[in-house]
């Protein structure tokens, strides 16, 4: 690798992503392997060949460009801030991708850009939904804009030991002692909600999209205690869980559909 290539790498940064480029040239990004063989592992059964493609929340692009590597026919990658699109137009010429970059695009806005996003067969919502003030929204807004029988690929914390419908909120306050904001999911001030398994599958259902249970995968992360670790009652089993979920008719999804997949999601 040269030294020009090297120094124009690392002027971009920094990487989320790992990115496999030609000639060996990895990019500088995060170890996180783990969370990315559960995407793979969820979606090792879906078929992107010739498929239209939306990845939300691109970030450097791994998973846009993912996708036209196993045969998307059209990929748009889309992010709410523009600070990632300098790397991910770096790799996208890198790899001769046709990768399409729409950036400042939130999530829970996207059919307003329904003119220039249009629908599609594939929808990933990868490492998104906990961040969001209403994660639901983003849902509804993701089926709007799938053809009907499409597929959303949806990765998210959620908690696996509550057997109850229901979300818990990190906060946005910093994790300290002094202000006494210390029960948290996690010790930064990043807005975040953790849904319950039973939580994610219905909003799923909710928004009109019928999870693959057979798609489900999930990788357990370190228990959460807040700061203070000492208290058991306030102990929340985090695992990071990955699954496909197709759009589905309004009348498709019954109480008894709901039932059955909930009560399958709980045997495990």
């Amino acid at each position: 690798m040269s030294a020009e290539l090297m120094e124009r790498i690392h002027s971009l940064g920094p990487w989320y992503h790992k990115i496999a480029l030609p000639g060996g040239i990895v990019t500088p990004g995060n170890n996180w392997e783990p969370l990315w063989d559960n995407i793979r592992n969820a979606t090792k059964g879906l078929d992107y060949q010739g498929k239209s493609v939306l990845d939300l929340g691109s970030m450097d692009g791994l998973w846009a460009f993912e996708a036209e590597q196993r045969g998307a026919a059209y990929v748009v990658s889309s992010d709410i801030t523009a600070t990632c699109a300098n790397r991910l137009l770096f790799c996208r010429e890198a790899l001769g991708s046709r990768v399409v970059p729409f950036f400042n695009v939130h999530v829970e806005r996207l059919v307003e850009g329904r003119s220039f996003l249009g629908s599609h067969d594939i929808i990933q919502h990868l490492g998104v939904l906990y961040h969001l003030p209403d994660p639901f929204v983003s849902l509804s807004q993701c089926r709007a804009l799938l053809n009907e029988g499409g597929s959303l690929v949806v990765e998210t914390l959620a908690i696996q030991n509550i057997p109850m419908s229901c979300m818990v909120f990190n906060g946005v306050m910093p994790s300290d002692h002094e202000s006494g904001y210390w029960w948290r999911l996690y010790k930064g001030a990043h807005p975040q909600w953790a849904p319950t398994l039973s939580c994610l599958l219905e909003m799923l259902l909710l928004a009109g999209l019928m999870p693959q249970l057979e798609t489900l995968s999930l990788v357990a992360q370190p228990p959460s205690h807040g700061i203070n670790a000492d208290d058991p009652e306030v102990t929340y089993e985090r695992v990071r869980v990955a699954l496909v979920a197709r759009a589905a008719k309004r009348e498709e999804i019954t109480t008894e559909v709901i039932r059955t997949v909930l009560q399958a999601a709980r045997q495990g």
